[in-house]
């Protein structure tokens, strides 16, 4: 069968930490396969073979924190940091006032 490539900007700057997450809960997703993510870049990169993996892959990211550039977005979803940096920062701030 012939693939395809997804290239797959997204909102949310993740860290390599969060990659490992993304790309396990990508490679769960049938037919989904070759999972590069560019955390510097904000992209996601993987080969598919049919058109509704890009839809439950693009479920998934926004699951996990990290929505397709251009999606809105319900809640309030901080699209700068990653899950990981969000609580540095958070703990960065406890640290500083007391």
């Amino acid at each position: 069968m012939k693939t395809n490539i997804a290239r797959i900007p997204v909102q949310r700057a993740f860290c390599n930490r969060c990659s490992i997450k993304i790309k396990d809960a990508l490679l769960n997703i049938k037919d989904i396969t070759n999972v590069n993510l560019y955390p510097m870049d904000s992209l996601i990169v993987f080969n598919f073979i049919r058109a509704n993996e890009i839809s439950k892959a693009l479920n998934v990211l926004t699951e996990l924190g990290c929505p397709e550039e251009g999606e809105k977005v319900t809640d309030n979803l901080n699209v700068t940091f990653c899950n990981c940096e969000k609580v540095q920062v958070q703990n960065q701030d406890y640290l500083t006032k007391n």
